[in-house]
Formats: structure tokens, sequence, C-alpha cells
């Protein structure tokens, strides 16, 4: 038997001011661009199961767009017959009774099998049981839900969960949870524990019999080097399965770093990076650059305008500066933007204006007087 696994698409999520020739957050429309990849391999491999383990939808309200993209492609599925198990995540729950579950819309498709709300489902296919525990924002109930959950014996038992297993696989975003640890114990009475919420494919090393698949897009710069994808689970007639990840084509996100910032001359440090635009194709790759320590003054001379001259093919920059205290060596995140303008300004004239105080502060006030009117 042959289960398709995937998570994490997170449709509707936008990022950044970029739109495409239709009008669309170019993130967006990655964000479709890798779901319609993952739906064109289920239907060429034509599995007898997909499980999705969660966060289908990146808000509990999606646009209209998401909605009806997530629609058209789920049909094409359905147009094979093959059924498709779906959990809610942290993500399309919603956080108040007021709002209807949006996973709800996908029971009008009759191969999706859709689990939201407060309780734990199950659905057998052939030899397989799948057990759907959808994310549950009441810890109470929750906990009642995991109480009741078993497998069934004489069938290969996949259980769905969207969560952390273990704190290891927190993401640091409202509403994640933790599994429950007295509840561990049960998932090895699962022989598959189809895993969502962590976005890198990666096996669970207290417990070997569950996955994370990842999402299926990058969503921060720390997914950067992982590839994205869904799992492969084949089933033996023994019982026994082997498990492997299929990548798919993504936008590439690169990152540039830099430390000691500050012990470099801004030409060195404008050539490491000019290198780095040489040995890495950065056509349409988001780009992150980390510039630890830093001086305040070479900050300005690598601004971000001459940032996106070195890479002006690249989708998009996000410049982090760590900023160097001369003093204290202490250090300080800052991304894109400083205290205040007119702060700036006065310490890159000091410093470029070292032996003649009188001119630098001559310019200083200058320049604070145009910062108060404008």
């Amino acid at each position: 038997m042959h289960i398709i696994h995937f998570s994490d698409t997170h449709l509707g999520f936008q990022a950044y001011d970029n739109v495409d020739d239709n009008g669309i957050n170019a993130r967006e429309q990655d964000v479709y661009d890798a779901f319609e990849r993952i739906v064109d391999r289920i239907c060429a491999e034509k599995p007898d199961v997909v499980i999705h383990s969660g966060d289908f939808f990146h808000r509990p309200s999606p646009s209209n767009r998401a909605l009806t993209f997530g629609m058209e492609q789920l049909r094409r599925v359905c147009d094979l017959d093959i059924p498709l198990v779906v959990i809610s995540g942290n993500h399309e729950t919603p956080k108040t009774v007021y709002t209807s579950p949006i996973l709800r819309a996908l029971r009008t498709l009759h191969c999706v099998y859709p689990a939201f709300g407060d309780v734990w489902e199950k659905w057998t296919f052939g030899d397989v049981t799948v057990h759907a525990m959808p994310h549950i924002n009441d810890y109470r109930k929750l906990f009642e839900e995991l109480e009741k959950l078993q497998p069934v014996e004489g069938s290969f038992n996949i259980l769905m969960l969207h969560t952390s297993l273990g704190k290891r696989y927190l993401m640091e975003e409202y509403g994640e949870q933790v599994f429950p640890p007295e509840f561990e114990e049960k998932l090895q009475g699962f022989q598959y524990v189809a895993l969502g919420h962590w976005h890198n494919y990666q096996q669970v090393n207290l417990h070997p019999n569950a996955w994370y698949s990842g999402s299926t897009e990058r969503f921060s710069d720390t997914e950067i080097g992982a590839e994205k994808g869904f799992i492969n689970l084949k089933l033996a007639a023994d019982g026994t399965f082997t498990n492997t990840f299929e990548a798919i084509p993504t936008r590439p996100w690169l990152k540039f770093e830099s430390h000691h910032c500050h012990a470099l001359s801004v030409d060195e440090l404008r050539e490491k990076i000019k290198s780095f635009a040489v040995e890495n194709d950065t056509r349409g790759a988001i780009m992150t650059l980390v510039f630890n320590d830093i001086r305040v003054e070479q900050s300005l001379e690598i601004s971000n305008q001459h940032l996106r001259e070195i890479f002006p093919h690249c989708f998009q920059l996000l410049p982090k500066r760590r900023m160097y205290n001369e003093k204290s060596h202490a250090t300080r995140w800052e991304a894109q933007s400083f205290d205040s303008l007119d702060k700036l300004f006065s310490a890159y004239v000091r410093e470029q204006y070292r032996d003649d105080e009188a001119m630098a502060q001559k310019l200083a006030q200058k320049a604070a007087s145009f910062f108060n009117q404008h």
C-alpha cells in the first residue's frame, strides 16, 4: 500500500511587497505553486491514501483566493478517487467558538476526510487505519481525547498530529503546543506517527516511528538549506514499511554572513559580499544578509541601496545588522532600521571627521535642523 504524507502548506501566506503580473503577492503564489507540485505528484503516483498533518491554510479565515485554489487542487485528487485525510493545525483552528472551522468546507469534496473541532476521528482504508487528532486549543478536551486514543488491532495504524513532539520542535508562534509527555507512551502503539508543525523533514529521535514531513515552502531563514516536499510511505504485506522523502522545486533562499565586520574596511566587506554574489546564483532568491559587529559608519556605506546594486536580480533582500559597541563590546540585533536617523547620521559625521571636531559638530547641527524640519 502506498501513502503520501505532507503538511504545512499554509495556503494564503503572504510576505513582502512583491506582486506578480496578475497582482498576486509573489510569496503567496510561491506557496500555491508548491502545493500544486505536490498535487501533480499525487496525480502521477496515484497513492492509495494521502494524509495532510495540519496548517492546510495559513489563517482560520483564508482569503477567497486561498480557499478556491485549495478546493480546486483537492478536486483533482477526488477525480482520481484517492482518499485524503487532513487535520487542523494551530494556524487554521479558530481561537473562539464564534468562528466556524474552515476545514468544514472540505467536507463538500467526497474524497476528503477533514478532522477539526475537539474530537479524535479515525477512518479505515483497506489494511490501514488513519487516526486523526486535530489541533485542540482547550487542553482539558485534548486530554480527554488522548485518553480515548487507541490503535485498531490487526490494522496498520497511522496517527496524525499537529504538535511539537518535545520542546525541540517548537516554532515560537501563537497557539502551538507541546505534546503532553504523559501520553507519549501511547505513540508506541502506532506503526507510523505523521507529524505536522515543524517545517523541516525530520525523524524524531525519541520516537523512531514518528516523522515530520516538513512544510512545502520556506517561511523563514531558519529553513535555509532544508529541502521541501513530501514523504512516500510504502507498506509491505508483513507490516513493515519504507519511508522516503521526495523534494519539490521551491524558491531559493540564501544566506550571507560576515563576522567581526568592525575589523574590516568597507572595501574589504564589499569584496566579501561581491564574492558571494559571484559564487552563488541569486536570481529570484530571497537573500538574508547578516552583518555581525558592524560599525555605524560601515552600515551607512553598505546601505540597503548598495546591497541591491550588488544583488540586482534577487527577489528580496533581508539585511540584519548586529551593531558593534566599542566601549562594552555589547551587541544587539538590528534589521534595516536604527533608533533614529539623526543620531545615525551624527555618528557617521563624527567618524568621518575625527580630526576636525568643529566641522563634525557644524555638520551634525546642520543636519539636525533639517531632520527636525522634515
